[in-house]
């Protein structure tokens, strides 16, 4: 993650990448760019908390994955994560929504084979729905990025798709090393 000041919005961006999430509760954003990944951003618009992850696998379903790996790198992990985070800053889990975006087919190589994308939606929408949170907006599929950004204080997300060539191979690049950390550490 890195900081950003933005004259535009004139706030502190904190940026994330695959396999990280942040929680806030100052007047800030949250943003991130996504091609198959996935981010959910929770809101509780009456604390004024906030949180974004950005998750590249759905995970297994195993209890390393869920109970003791604490990392954002698989999307079950990421969501328990972030939502235990939220309701350590002080979040009301009964007052939270979801906005769901990402899992586009930006891998050209994988476009056929690949349902990680598809993978990862149907996981997001599944835990938010295990979790009795209200999905108010998803933004998700497509053969494009999407750029992110979250209003903390009030829960507002600022979406750009793109299909520029060079963005397509800027985020299949972080994509790829992603995989790889991954890989070689299991």
């Amino acid at each position: 993650m890195y900081v950003r000041n933005s004259n535009k919005f004139g706030k502190h961006i904190k940026i994330i990448h695959p396999g990280e999430f942040y929680v806030s509760g100052d007047d800030e954003i949250i943003g991130t760019l996504l091609g198959s990944c996935v981010a959910v951003c929770l809101i509780d618009q009456q604390k004024g908390i906030a949180g974004m992850n950005h998750f590249m696998l759905p995970g297994r379903i195993v209890s390393a994955d869920i109970y003791q790996d604490k990392t954002a790198k698989y999307g079950i992990t990421a969501i328990n994560e972030l939502l235990r985070t939220m309701e350590k800053r002080g979040a009301d889990k009964g007052q939270l929504v979801a906005k769901i975006f990402g899992g586009g087919s930006v891998l050209e190589n994988l476009r056929d084979t690949n349902t990680i994308p598809a993978d990862n939606i149907r996981l997001a929408k599944v835990m938010m729905e295990m979790e009795d949170i209200q999905i108010t907006e998803v933004d998700v599929g497509g053969n494009f990025t999407r750029k992110v950004m979250l209003e903390v204080k009030t829960g507002s997300v600022y979406l750009k798709k793109s299909t520029r060539a060079e963005v397509l191979d800027e985020v299949s690049k972080r994509e790829m090393e992603h995989v790889n950390k991954i890989r070689s550490k299991a």
